[in-house]
């Protein structure tokens, strides 16, 4: 018997904007946390400040100083040649330009987060594991838990998430079973199927999780389709062989 461990991965993305929440997402002190599923996975968003406008600076108007241009002084007068009639260059006033006044678009400030969750994988268990017998119950079983939690920090806040599993089992000769159990080996396991004929039968598990999550004591049911795995595995079945003993 082969027992899978559980694999967890923590898929995190900073500083990037999230397009939309769902309708059930948590605004709580400007931080909005959504938990849905997306592509079978269970997806964990939080948004910070969107759309909060923060003052730019706005720099001081210098206003130009007027200039004064300096008169032109006349020439002494020359005893040999006559006086020249002094020239004097008008005033001529310097143009200025307006100064525009800028307005500075408010920028914003937004910090986000995205977490994907995988859960534990799907497995199928079944005693005899080989070689079962016409006529003769045999015992299937997984160890895929029947609950799934997780504490998830992130950004400022912890979110909680709560899972619980469904298993359909196929047994491969039309026969299907829905449980909220895991089942077990003999002599206490739940599960049991009795085949008729001897042959090689398909056997498989869908394993459907649903939930809830929660932050700072408010639940809300996860949005989005069930998450759903689904495994399958052979298993042979032969006849019993009868022997007479005196």
């Amino acid at each position: 018997m082969v027992i899978k461990r559980y694999q967890v991965i923590l898929l995190s993305i900073l500083l990037l904007p999230i397009s939309a929440f769902a309708a059930d997402n948590q605004c709580l002190d400007k931080t909005c946390v959504d938990v849905f599923t997306q592509d079978n996975q269970l997806i964990i968003t939080a948004q910070k400040g969107a759309g909060k406008p923060v003052a730019a600076s706005k720099k001081p108007v210098v206003k130009p100083k007027p200039v004064t241009p300096k008169p032109v002084a006349p020439k002494p007068k020359v005893a040999a040649k006559p006086a020249p009639k002094p020239t004097v260059k008008p005033n001529v006033k310097p143009t200025v330009k307006p100064v525009r006044k800028v307005t500075a678009k408010p920028a914003t400030v937004s910090l986000s987060d995205r977490l994907i969750k995988l859960l534990p994988v799907g497995d199928i268990n079944f005693q005899p594991e080989s070689d079962g017998l016409v006529n003769v119950p045999v015992y299937f079983w997984t160890q895929t838990p029947q609950h799934f939690s997780a504490v998830v920090p992130i950004l400022d806040l912890v979110v909680y998430v709560n899972l619980h599993s469904t298993f359909t089992w196929s047994f491969g000769d039309g026969s299907f079973y829905t449980t909220t159990n895991q089942g077990g080996p003999y002599p206490l396991g739940l599960i049991t199927h009795t085949y008729r004929k001897n042959s090689n039968y398909p056997v498989g598990l869908k394993v459907v999780w649903r939930g809830s999550w929660s932050v700072n004591g408010v639940t809300t049911p996860i949005s989005g389709e069930a998450i759903t795995q689904s495994v399958s595995r052979q298993i042979s079945i032969v006849n019993a062989v009868g022997r007479f003993t005196k």
